[in-house]
């Protein structure tokens, strides 16, 4: 099955690009866009996500109320989220309300009213949720880690919660009417629907929905490739918690389009699969030495940028220490004697597998084609990767494996009840 044959890529008349799919979806229409924009751009994580999050509150025609009910009218849902580089919007729609629902996007997007009322709840709101991100374990571990591996420039520098509060604290109705002012470009806006309409006709309503959107030239600020650093390390202790988490990080200095990619993202599925408790360390950590409630290993941040290489684990406090000493044996391990052939013909074929389960929607069809295309490759990248990994070999996994995996310069961040001894 191709995924790129059902995948038509337009470019509007109007600037920006429509991805229409085909797909069987009993009368529904899955919708994925996104604009130039993003927490670079606003210079600020919160003010980004503060900005997405009101676009829903009102626009200069109706309230949010109207909004809920014009939506619940169409039997649609309609969300708007934030990423680096990207003000992204989903949904899903039944065909015969597709233009209406188009045409309040645009209305969104062009004259939201930021009302002041709904800021302030928004913002109570939000900082009861960062005051449970600095309990968060997990997420402590993680914020710390991209600290001991990136510059704060970088797309994969994630703002410590502290400084997410001061951000947040400072954010008026000001702040997001003159972002939004310069973040809303119609020419980079890129719009993928999936779903058993038709193409042309779809295409029209597209054009004609987001035609009025102002064009802009935007400039995202540019950023310099992470360099490797030696190794460091730190422990946040979190009282009162059940678990730590543990992190274990590396910065790849390459992109997903890098000839070693395939080959590193298969020996970390060896290592240790998201998916099930085929990779190793679930396999010896969990199993055999019963020292954790989960440990995998994945490469992580290349989706806007050079990515880096996690092994994330949660242990019990008493068992933190050998819980550590283990994880790191079975990374040595894999990198000094490598993946057998045996382990990569399994994993190379579970990854085919999984790649086309994951796109057994229509959303996540709208979702993946949209991907790509921000990402700079064509729909045929969605059928030629997977048969890529297919074509993998042991000795490629493992001179992967010791070029990026090194033991020696891996970072380590830890987060919760840590004995203090």
């Amino acid at each position: 099955m191709s995924y790129a044959k059902r995948i038509k890529v337009l470019k509007l008349r109007t600037g920006g690009t429509a991805l229409i799919s085909s797909f069987p979806s009993h009368g529904m229409v899955s919708i994925v866009g996104s604009v130039a924009g993003g927490a670079r751009l606003a210079g600020s994580d919160m003010l980004a996500q503060m900005h997405a999050a009101m676009l829903l509150e009102g626009t200069k025609k109706r309230n949010k109320t109207a909004i809920q009910i014009a939506l619940d009218s169409m039997g649609a849902s309609l969300s708007f989220t934030v990423e680096r580089d990207r003000l992204s919007f989903s949904a899903h729609v039944r065909d015969a309300y597709l233009k209406n629902l188009l045409m309040l996007i645009t209305e969104v997007l062009r004259e939201p009213s930021f009302p002041t009322r709904e800021l302030a709840i928004l913002k109570e709101r939000t900082t009861a949720e960062l005051s449970l991100e600095g309990q968060d374990t997990r997420a402590q571990a993680g914020i710390n880690l991209s600290h001991l591996l990136y510059d704060p420039e970088h797309p994969n520098y994630q703002t410590s919660t502290e400084d997410s509060r001061t951000q947040l604290s400072k954010i008026s109705r000001s702040d997001l009417v003159k972002f939004h002012a310069r973040a809303i470009d119609g020419n980079s806006l890129v719009i993928s629907a999936t779903g058993s309409m038709n193409g042309l006709e779809l295409l029209r309503v597209i054009e004609s929905s987001f035609a009025k959107l102002p064009k802009a030239d935007i400039k995202i600020p540019s950023f310099a490739p992470a360099e490797r650093r030696t190794t460091q390390s730190i422990a946040v202790h979190i009282e009162d918690k059940a678990s730590i988490d543990y992190m274990l990080g590396i910065a790849t200095g390459i992109t997903k389009d890098y000839v070693d990619y395939p080959a590193l993202m298969l020996g970390l599925q060896i290592l240790g699969n998201r998916s099930g408790f085929t990779g190793r360390l679930m396999k010896t950590v969990r199993e055999v030495e019963g020292l954790t409630y989960g440990v995998y290993a994945y490469p992580a941040g290349f989706s806007s940028a050079d990515g880096y290489i996690c092994v994330w684990a949660t242990f019990a406090p008493q068992l933190y220490e050998r819980g550590r000493t283990a994880v790191m044996r079975e990374v040595r391990l894999i990198v000094d004697n490598g993946a057998t052939d045996i382990e990569v013909k399994k994993h190379r074929t579970m990854y085919e597998a999984r790649s086309r389960v994951t796109l057994a929607n229509s959303g996540d069809l709208a979702r993946a084609a949209h991907d790509i295309t921000i990402e700079g490759h064509t729909p045929s990248w969605l059928d030629d990767f997977p048969q890529r990994v297919l074509t993998v070999t042991a000795r490629q996994v493992n001179a992967a494996l010791k070029k990026y995996l090194i033991s020696g310069d891996l970072s380590e961040s830890a987060a919760g009840p840590i004995p203090k001894e």
